[in-house]
């Protein structure tokens, strides 16, 4: 639908973070598809909760709606459950389409309508939080009986909340092939009756010549350098990428780790940056020679792509789903937790420019398919067949 053909729709998403939380790729992407899909001629809100309610600007032209909270639970979940409660009074009652993007949709009750079978509720599985869940509390420290009740009843009612939100929706959009595998593992949904809609990634932000970059992150010119990003590091992978570090330094003469998202305590060769700002991320990527991410879970792999588009040399385990990237023409892919066999990949990559060159190249070819209108147009094609086509203005 081209802009300004239709009224378009009223759509409302629920986010985790306003548009200025720019360090969470999750609520990006529901930030960004709303704006492509306001520039398609729709009418989007996003509604995101925060302890402190105060107007907010619209972004690229779509409102966004505070949803205060006023009394948190204690109890497992308590501030998904209360955000998705309070949403529900903020709702438009003329919406056409309501959006959720995590567990807290479960909690969501969308305004009843004189219209039938309006609002039609979405559900955009970005990760299935509770594959996520059994995936990372293992690997807590052992605490005793108080914590594995506490995992227990935490579970519990994360498989109610996701639960409800999956079971509830019409529509139920899957980033990757591996996420809809999940949920039919998880609750049992056909993979029939999930579509897969890729999610959008950044366009590359322009921050200088690789040397530029580097002098504004008081890097050396001329020694490797490889580059880890994310805010998650058990989950993402940040110990394999250290030890693989480790293993790896004393090959290459002035070698650097860039850390970006999360923080370490200082070691030898580690620049730890934490979390940044937008520039200061996209010049962590044109720094970089390598980008290392061996996640043990990851329902997307927005920062592979990320690199990918700014045509670094990418390493990721077989646990990021990268679906149609040949491995290793356009990304190296390991089937380990071996920080070993990462190390061997660093290394090969490192020691040889040309190959790492053209598998960048043909990463960012690769990569250069996945942007925000795309995945505004998918969704507005999935919707149609249960909606109609927006009336003409």
């Amino acid at each position: 639908m081209a802009a300004g053909s239709s009224t378009g729709w009223r759509i409302e998403f629920l986010a985790s973070a306003p548009s200025t939380e720019t360090s969470s790729g999750l609520s990006r992407a529901v930030w960004e598809l709303a704006a492509e899909l306001a520039a398609r001629g729709h009418r989007p809100r996003v509604l995101f909760p925060t302890e402190q309610p105060a107007p907010v600007p619209p972004y690229r032209g779509v409102p966004g709606v505070p949803v205060p909270l006023h009394r948190v639970s204690r109890r497992p979940f308590g501030r998904d459950i209360e955000a998705g409660r309070m949403a529900s009074g903020c709702l438009d009652p003329a919406a056409d389409v309501v959006v959720g993007n995590d567990e807290k949709a479960g909690a969501l009750t969308p305004p009843r309508s004189s219209r039938p079978n309006r609002p039609i509720r979405v559900q955009i599985v970005h990760d299935v939080a509770l594959h996520t869940f059994d995936t990372l509390r293992p690997l807590e420290p052992k605490r005793g009986v108080r914590q594995s009740v506490g995992n227990w009843l935490d579970r519990r009612v994360l498989r109610r909340l996701e639960g409800d939100a999956l079971r509830r929706a019409q529509l139920l959009l899957a980033g990757s092939e591996m996420n809809r595998r999940l949920l039919e593992q998880y609750y049992g949904i056909p993979a029939r009756r999930v579509h897969l809609q890729p999610h959008g990634v950044p366009d590359p932000l322009e921050v200088g010549t690789r040397e530029e970059a580097r002098a504004a992150l008081r890097l050396p010119a001329d020694v490797p350098a490889v580059l880890f990003v994310g805010r998650t590091p058990e989950r993402q992978g940040l110990p394999a990428t250290l030890e693989a570090f480790r293993r790896m330094r004393p090959l290459f003469a002035g070698v650097r780790l860039i850390i970006v998202g999360s923080s370490v305590p200082s070691e030898p060769g580690v620049l730890s940056l934490g979390l940044v700002d937008e520039e200061t991320k996209a010049r962590a990527y044109r720094a970089a020679d390598v980008f290392l991410f061996p996640a043990r879970y990851e329902g997307f792999g927005l920062a592979p792509r990320e690199a990918m588009r700014y045509g670094v040399a990418t390493i990721v385990s077989a646990q990021v789903p990268l679906e149609g990237a040949e491995s290793p023409r356009q990304v190296r892919v390991v089937h380990s937790d071996d920080p070993g066999e990462y190390a061997s990949e660093l290394a090969e990559l490192l020691a040889d420019s040309g190959m790492r060159r053209a598998q960048g190249e043909a990463g960012r070819l690769w990569a250069d398919q996945f942007s925000y209108a795309r995945m505004a147009q998918q969704f507005e094609e999935l919707l149609e067949p249960i909606l109609g086509r927006p009336r003409s203005s």
